[in-house]
C-alpha cells in the first residue's frame, strides 16, 4: 500500500496521506484522503484496463457536459489515469451514496438514462463495438475451453437468441447500467457510475439491466411480470430524452436472457473458469429453458 501512495503522490496533484481498502471484487476499490478531503480510488486489473481507460474518458467527457457522474481527477500530465505495473490507476471525487432502488423511482431513472443515451451520441470518439462474440460468444467459448458437458446446448440457445437479437438498433450505451452503478446520494440526486462497458451496443440492454427483477439463481414466475410492470413505468421518462422503438421494447425479455450469457462470461473471465461448478451452470440452463418457456406463453 505505500507503493501505491507514493504513485498517487508522484503522479496527481494531490498529497495523500493515506489508503483505506474498501473492497476487492474485480477492482480494488481505496479511499484515498488528502488534506482531509476522501477520494475514490480504483486498481484495475490487466485484463480490464483498456476498456476502463476507455471508460474514464466517456465519464470525463459526460462529466463536462453536465452529466451526473463522478469527477475523474486527471494526473498532472492531464491522462484520467495512469498505466503502473499493468493495472490502471483512477482517482474519482468521493460521493457519498448508496444504489438506487429502482421501483422506488423508476421515472427519474428512465429519464435519466435516456438522457445518458442522448448525451453519449456526441461523445467524438470511437467506442469499442459489442456484438455476438461479446454477448453470446464469450461463453460459449468458456464453456467449451472447460470441457463443460452441455456446452452445445449454450450453444444452440445462444444462437437462438442472437437470431432474435440482431437487428435491434445500436448506438452508444453504458452496457452495464445495473442499480449497483447509479448510486442516490443523501439528498436524492442519482449518479451514474462505472462507464468501463461503454460501448455501440443495444440502448435497450441498458434500460433491461436497470428494470430486470428477476432473481439471478432463483426462477419465480411472477418476476416476468414484476420487470415488465418496473419497464413500463420507466418507459414514458425515458421517451422524454430518447427514442426507442416497439421492436427494441418487445426484446426485453430476450435481453434478460441473454445477460446470463454476458454477465457469467465477465465473471468468469474475472475469477476463472472454476469459480462456476457444473452444478451452478446447470441450474442457470434450467434457469433459461424456464424463462424461456414463460416468456413464449405470455406473448
Amino acid at each position: 500500500m505505500e507503493r501505491l501512495l507514493a504513485q498517487l503522490n508522484q503522479n496527481w496533484p494531490l498529497a495523500f496521506d493515506r489508503l483505506e481498502l474498501l473492497r476487492d471484487s474485480g477492482s480494488l476499490a481505496y479511499a484515498a484522503y488528502s488534506d482531509g478531503k476522501k477520494y475514490f480510488l480504483r486498481v484495475v486489473k490487466p485484463s480490464l484496463a483498456a476498456d476502463a481507460e476507455v471508460g474514464a474518458e466517456v465519464q470525463m467527457f459526460l462529466h463536462r457536459q453536465g452529466f451526473p457522474t463522478p469527477e475523474i481527477i486527471p494526473t498532472r500530465s492531464g491522462r484520467p489515469g495512469l498505466l503502473w505495473e499493468s493495472q490502471l490507476l483512477l482517482l474519482y471525487e468521493y460521493i457519498e451514496g448508496e444504489d438506487c432502488v429502482p421501483d422506488q423511482e423508476p421515472e427519474t431513472i428512465g429519464r435519466l438514462a435516456g438522457r445518458l443515451h442522448r448525451e453519449m451520441r456526441a461523445y467524438p470518439k470511437p467506442l469499442p463495438v459489442r456484438d455476438r462474440q461479446f454477448y453470446i460468444g464469450r461463453y460459449v467459448d468458456i464453456l467449451r475451453k472447460k470441457h463443460y458437458p452441455r456446452a452445445e446446448e449454450y450453444a444452440t440457445y445462444g444462437e437462438a437468441l442472437w437470431e432474435r437479437l440482431k437487428t435491434l438498433p445500436t448506438g452508444p450505451c453504458h452496457g452495464d447500467l445495473y442499480c449497483g452503478n447509479i448510486r442516490r446520494t443523501p439528498d436524492g440526486g442519482l449518479y451514474v457510475y462505472d462507464f468501463d462497458t461503454a460501448c455501440i451496443g443495444f440502448p435497450m440492454y441498458d434500460l433491461t439491466l436497470i428494470a430486470d427483477q428477476t432473481e439471478y439463481f432463483c426462477f419465480d414466475e411472477a418476476n416476468y411480470r414484476r420487470s415488465h410492470q418496473l419497464l413500463a413505468r420507466m418507459l414514458p421518462a425515458y421517451w422524454e430524452e430518447a427514442s426507442l422503438s416497439r421492436e427494441e421494447e418487445r426484446a426485453f425479455p430476450a435481453l434478460i436472457a441473454m445477460q446470463h450469457f454476458s454477465t457469467q462470461a465477465t465473471i468468469t473471465e474475472l475469477f476463472g473458469p472454476d469459480c462456476l461448478s457444473d452444478e451452478n451452470i446447470d441450474a442457470q440452463l434450467d434457469w433459461l429453458y424456464r424463462w424461456q418457456t414463460q416468456w413464449e406463453a405470455e406473448k
